[in-house]
């Protein structure tokens, strides 16, 4: 069984957010390997729209729209991004989005497509996969977001082939995320047993970008969650800690895929706080 779960945990930008705007929910113990979360934003009305910051958090997600007053349900595949974008979030009419967000190792365990086209896009889910729409439909009368994660756990345990696993490219995986992004391409090659061009060729048939950028995000996110879980954070204990040739680097990396400082997204996180989490954060305090 896959257990790179176990060693990464990539964030949004906005990891203590949890309300009817964005909540997170976590799969039942046999899709952990390959899913990091369901979640479920819901939109009741409204015209305003605000901007969210959505970062590399190296998954792809399943996007599923359940549109009350349309009477309709769509679905889009959001592919592994390497850059930040800024969306509007809030729309008019009763709108709930239930997603499934994919580890960027799992996705082509369930879906057959080159990842490649994924690359910093989004598609129709009816381009990948003809008739998944009349597939999702049961989701349009669930009233609960348990009964949806319920049913949807149910379609992906149908939709998971193992026979696609690729000893070759879990072992890349493995040493890429134990080592936290650190290893070099040569490393990750000696030790997977694969050549370079075999290697790069997997990876993007299989998860959508090279090694070396993959790699790079998955240093960037251990990054990214040592500030929001260290207490306080040491940008040059970073630097020695993953590999940076000094902070400039560190500080740049973070930036281009951040698309802010770390002190600009540490408030953007802190400005996005659930009152739940506050209250927590208090109760230890006290």
């Amino acid at each position: 069984m896959l257990t790179f779960n176990w060693h990464f945990h990539p964030l949004t930008s906005r990891p203590y957010l949890s309300d009817p705007s964005y909540t997170e929910y976590p799969p039942c113990e046999a899709l952990k390997p390959y899913i990091a979360c369901f979640w479920e934003s819901k939109a009741h009305g409204g015209r305003e729209e605000r901007q969210v910051l959505v970062v590399p958090d190296t998954c792809t997600d399943i996007i599923i729209e359940i549109d009350r007053a349309r009477q309709r349900v769509t679905g889009r595949l959001c592919g592994l991004y390497d850059r930040p974008v800024v969306v509007g979030q809030g729309r008019r009419g009763d709108v709930t989005s239930f997603a499934v967000r994919f580890y960027f190792w799992a996705f082509h365990l369930f879906f057959r497509v080159d990842m490649r086209e994924m690359y910093n896009r989004g598609w129709d889910m009816e381009l990948i996969d003809p008739g998944i729409k009349r597939e999702w439909e049961p989701l349009f009368y669930m009233e609960s977001t348990g009964e949806r994660i319920a049913w949807m756990e149910r379609y992906l345990f149908r939709k998971l082939d193992e026979s696609r696993y690729n000893p070759g490219l879990y072992n890349a995986v493995d040493r890429i995320v134990t080592q936290s992004g650190r290893a070099r391409l040569k490393e990750i090659c000696e030790y997977s047993c694969v050549s370079p061009r075999q290697l790069e060729r997997l990876f993007g048939e299989k998860v959508g970008m090279s090694v070396k950028r993959m790699s790079c995000l998955v240093r960037y996110q251990n990054v990214w969650g040592d500030m929001v879980n260290r207490k306080p954070f040491s940008v040059q204990e970073a630097v020695y800690r993953y590999g940076y040739t000094d902070q400039a680097h560190l500080l740049n990396e973070f930036k281009r895929f951040h698309g802010v400082t770390p002190g600009e997204a540490m408030r953007i996180a802190l400005d996005n706080r659930s009152e739940l989490h506050v209250s927590r954060l208090v109760h230890e305090e006290e």
